[in-house]
Formats: structure tokens, sequence, C-alpha cells
């Protein structure tokens, strides 16, 4: 029998298709034993929906001992069960020391007793003898973060905030100008805070972690600003905020007094925004920022309008040594008013802009850091501006805060849309996806190959 060329050519291009095929469902076999035995994942939605926040990652890392989270959800649909325990398991793949487990409220009355359950579908963090709960409706990513930093905190800072003056009060309910808004933002944020008389002190009180002078409508003593001086020379944290057009003009004077050693202070003039597009759009003294100097205060905010109503300028040049931030400032079109008048059309003595209406100043002092937020108005946080819009005040006024207590890597995690959440397979399922990945696809094209190969050889 003899073997012609042609027929010898296509042996070797069958062995060399089955060579090819072969390497190719020993690569598939690999891949998917390698794929079933890693947790690895990638996150491929837009807005990282089931990726945790930096600030979460780091909450979770810094766990030091066991994290006990306790479930106890009601069976049944709708609880949040399959959802909290999605976003658990997140933070369990951060940190070693997150332990899960559920539980029924109703059989298990151990935990129930134990950490005062008083609602279904409540979530337990247990972590060194400290408890937090979260309830139905407080299971976000957020929450969780907040209950971590709580937890892991040995103390929850303190703001110290400034009364007796004529300053904005954080018990203030008023729909307009109260300030009841930022204090329950502080509770829900694990910060502590109580008031302090100013005119009467001769110095910030040891346990004042930030201080907050906002608005004051009378001068401030002579003692009062060397009070606060002293307290920011030995690396305090100080909030404060001024209005344009102050009844009494010593009032700005005194606020401007306590900024004089970094070399900044207030102009006291009122800021008009000339560009339509960068104010709200019926009134140009209310001007709008969506581009921030770059700072963890804003860091979350990006791209995203926040609002500095009836603003005064930062003005002055900043003393060596002092780092500047420009969080918000206005566009070149701006103009300032010095004195009271009824006419916002510009007029000659109207001083060009662009101002800042928001600024940071960071200075090392001894071994720490005194660090300072200056705003033009405290109206970009009162109850009216924080519950007319979800922009970006909420999360700079928050910011705020945090950055002045030195919490830098954990300042607003973001809010994102709805995750979506992972697929939970059986091991039915799971089998079943293996022998259809590993055995039914590859075996098809297998089939395939040979019945083309065959066809070719018979037709041939």
């Amino acid at each position: 029998m003899v073997i012609t060329p042609l027929v010898n050519r296509r042996m070797r291009a069958a062995s060399a298709s089955a060579a090819v095929i072969a390497v190719v469902l020993a690569l598939l076999v690999a891949a998917n034993v390698l794929a079933a035995k890693s947790s690895q994942a990638w996150d491929l939605t837009r807005a990282g929906n089931n990726t945790l926040a930096a600030q979460s990652v780091l909450a979770a890392k810094r766990l030091t001992s066991d994290l006990n989270v306790i479930g106890l959800f009601h069976p049944g649909a709708g609880s949040g069960q399959v959802e909290a325990e999605a976003l658990v398991g997140l933070y369990a793949a951060q940190s070693p020391h997150v332990k899960y487990r559920s539980a029924d409220p109703v059989k298990d009355t151990v935990d129930t007793k134990r950490y005062s359950i008083t609602q279904d579908n409540t979530i337990v963090l247990d972590y060194k003898g400290k408890t937090e709960l979260l309830l139905p409706g407080s299971q976000t990513e957020s929450d969780f973060t907040s209950a971590l930093v709580k937890l892991e905190s040995d103390r929850l800072p303190m703001v110290c905030w400034a009364v007796g003056d004529g300053e904005r009060q954080l018990s203030d309910t008023n729909d307009s100008t109260g300030y009841s808004t930022v204090g329950s933002l502080l509770d829900k944020n694990d910060f502590a805070h109580r008031d302090v008389l100013l005119a009467s002190a001769t110095s910030i009180p040891v346990d004042c972690d930030e201080l907050v002078i906002l608005d004051a409508t009378n001068a401030l003593p002579d003692k009062t600003v060397g009070a606060v001086d002293a307290y920011l020379a030995a690396g305090g944290r100080l909030l404060i905020a001024a209005e344009p057009w102050a009844r009494d003009p010593k009032a700005t004077v005194s606020l401007s007094a306590v900024l004089k050693p970094y070399g900044l202070g207030f102009s006291g003039a009122l800021v008009v925004e000339g560009d339509p597009s960068r104010s709200d759009s019926q009134d140009p003294t209310i001007p709008a920022v969506i581009d921030y100097g770059r700072s963890p205060i804003t860091s979350d905010i990006q791209g995203v309008v926040s609002f500095f109503p009836q603003a005064t300028a930062i003005t002055g040049t900043p003393v060596a040594g002092a780092q500047v931030v420009r969080i918000a400032p206005t566009s070149n079109s701006a103009y300032a008013i010095p004195g009271i008048r009824s006419s916002l059309a510009r007029q000659a003595g109207d001083v060009p802009g662009p101002f800042a209406m928001m600024e940071t100043v960071e200075q090392a002092a001894g071994a720490g850091k005194t660090r300072i937020v200056i705003v033009g108005t405290q109206s970009f946080a009162d109850n009216r501006t924080l519950l007319a819009n979800n922009d970006a005040n909420i999360e700079l006024a928050l910011g705020s805060f945090q950055w002045l207590a030195g919490q830098d890597s954990l300042i607003a995690v973001p809010a994102k849309p709805n995750r979506a959440l992972p697929l939970v397979l059986t091991q039915q399922d799971q089998s079943t996806v293996i022998f259809i990945t590993t055995v039914l696809m590859p075996g098809v094209i297998v089939i395939g190959g040979i019945a083309v190969w065959w066809r070719r050889r018979v037709f041939s």
C-alpha cells in the first residue's frame, strides 16, 4: 500500500489540530480548577458597587482582634439579610478578624438578651467588649464603617461649640438659620460635642479636640482672642466662619484677629458671583462651586456642586510655614461689595475677584499640627442649605470636622448606587457549571472539529 503525499499532509494537519485542541482543553480545565479554588474577584461596575471604599478597607485592616458580627434576621424575604451578609463578606475579605454568624432573633434568645435587641433584622458588631447595633435602614457601608471607627477608637473626638457671642447653635432647630442638622451629623458620625462659653474663657478646655466659632455677631473679647491663639499655637484645631456686612464690624475684626498669626482674615464684603453658571440660578449672592482645591475634605466631591450663600471673602497672604488650600473659589467674574446697598449691580469701588470662600490652613506646632478650616459664610452648613439639597455641602461640613480630628483617611465614605448582589450557588449548581464549562462546551467544540475534519476527508 502506497501513502500519497496528499494523505500524509492531511494526517499531519489532523494531528496538529488534535494537539491544539488538547492544549486548549487542558488550559480551559486548568483555568476552571484555579477559578473554583480562588476567591479573587473583579468589580467591573462603573461606581465600584461591589468594592469597599478606601476608607472602609482601612477601617477593616485596622482591626487587631476578632470583630464578631451577628446578623439577627427574621427568616423570610425582605429582611435585608442577603444584602447585609454580602456587605459583611466584603469586609471579611479585607481582614481575617471579621467573623460572621447569623441567628434567629426569636429562637436565639441568648443573643437577643445579651445585646438588648429590640428590633428584628438587627446587626450586632462586638469588638473588644464594646458593641454597636446597626438597625434596619442603617446597614449601609457608611454605617458599617462608622461603627468600626467608633469601636476602634478609645474616645470620641470632642467638638467644642462656642456660644455667648451671638454664634449659631447646634440646638437651634430653625429651618433656616438653625444648625441642628449638623448636630445630628456629628452624633451619627461618632463625634461628641458640648457648648463652651468663650466670652468668659481665659483658656480653651483641654478636652476640646476641635473648637468651632461660627459667625459671632458680637466682637470677641481680647482675652478670648488670646486664649484661642494659645490653643492653636499648641496644635489646636479650629473651624471659624464669618458673614459679610456684619451689624458690628468689630465682630469681623475680632474674628480676623484670631487668624492674624497665619496671615489671613475676612474682608467683610459681600461676594457676588458674576458668572450665572457658577451661582444659584436666581441669586448671584449664592455662589456655586464644582471645582475644589485638592484636600482630603474634597476627595469625594470633585465635580459635585456645593453652595456658599451670602459669603465674604478670605483675604491675606499666608505666613511662611503655613500650608493653605483654597477649598472653594469663585470664578474670575466675581466681585465684592464693601458696604450695604440695595443694588447688586457692579459699581466703581467694588473689589474684583476671584475670591476664596473656604480655605484650610495647616502648620507645624511642636510635635503636632495646627489645623484651621476658614469659611466665609456660616450658611454653607445651616439647616436651610443642608436640607434643601443633597449636594456636597453635607460632605464638606462632615469632612471638615473629620479633617480637623485627624481622620483624613476616613473622610466621607462616598454613597454608591444599590449594589448588585453576588450570585449564591449550591454545590449542585457549581457542579453543573463546572460540567458545562469543562466538559460540555469543549466537547461540543471537539465534536464539531471532528465533524468538519471528517467531512473534508470524505469529500476531498
